[in-house]
């Protein structure tokens, strides 16, 4: 049976922030993002929409039904940490769940993952935007991430309930096993005049709204 542990859980509510860097009159100075999170032992709630104490400032990219949970691979912070030259902690991708064993090449769209108490169901890789550079203080990070594709992936929540730090999470079921994470990653990325992969993924029932609305409109730009 394929599982992984919850490492870690993060939660935190969105905050103003102040770009030190930008100019006194330029847009992004003031900036606005629950990407901060804090680490939490549980019993939490997971809800259709969050945990409780999460939320997020941009709720046409993040959160809602289809993005209820953010999970990242424990086993991409060694590697991050080379190159920062510096430990980061668990949660310093913005993630909710930090998980062992399993990466974005082992993680499929539409696998169901279950603990004894919650069930969620992958819907859709993350895309970092550049508050994740700014959360950790990296310029041009979030491109970095997309280009090596170790974003994270999101989850919406099956079966609402408690989950604590150390549960373990099994996969129950994998309807899609050809749609890794990082092949959607890559698909999204750099197949977008590739009409016939895009609708295979378009086609996938699991898929988030917001994948499956700028996809059909990339699609029809290419009829």
């Amino acid at each position: 049976m394929v599982e992984c542990q919850i490492l870690s859980i993060q939660v935190g509510l969105p905050k103003v922030y102040q770009n030190a860097d930008a100019p006194d009159d330029g847009e992004d100075r003031t900036w606005e993002s629950g990407i901060f999170k804090h680490t939490v032992k549980g019993p939490v709630w997971l809800s259709e929409t969050n945990l409780t104490g999460d939320g997020q400032a941009d709720l046409v990219h993040h959160g809602g039904p289809d993005r209820a949970l953010l999970l990242y691979s424990a086993l991409h912070y060694p590697d991050w940490e080379v190159q920062f030259g510096y430990p980061v902690p668990y949660g310093g991708f913005g993630e909710n769940f930090t998980v062992d064993e399993v990466d974005e090449h082992q993680v499929c769209l539409g696998d169901r993952w279950a603990t004894d108490d919650i069930e969620i169901e992958v819907s859709q890789p993350r895309l970092p935007c550049f508050k994740l550079a700014r959360r950790l203080d990296r310029p041009g990070l979030n491109v970095e991430v997309m280009n090596n594709r170790k974003g994270g992936w999101y989850a919406r929540a099956l079966k609402q309930g408690n989950v604590c730090e150390g549960e373990t999470l099994k996969l129950i079921e994998r309807p899609n096993p050809t749609w890794t994470i990082d092949r959607c990653f890559d698909t999204f990325l750099h197949q977008k005049k590739d009409a016939v992969v895009l609708r295979e993924l378009v086609d996938l029932p699991q898929l988030s709204e917001l994948w499956k609305d700028r996809l059909h409109k990339r699609i029809s730009q290419l009829s």
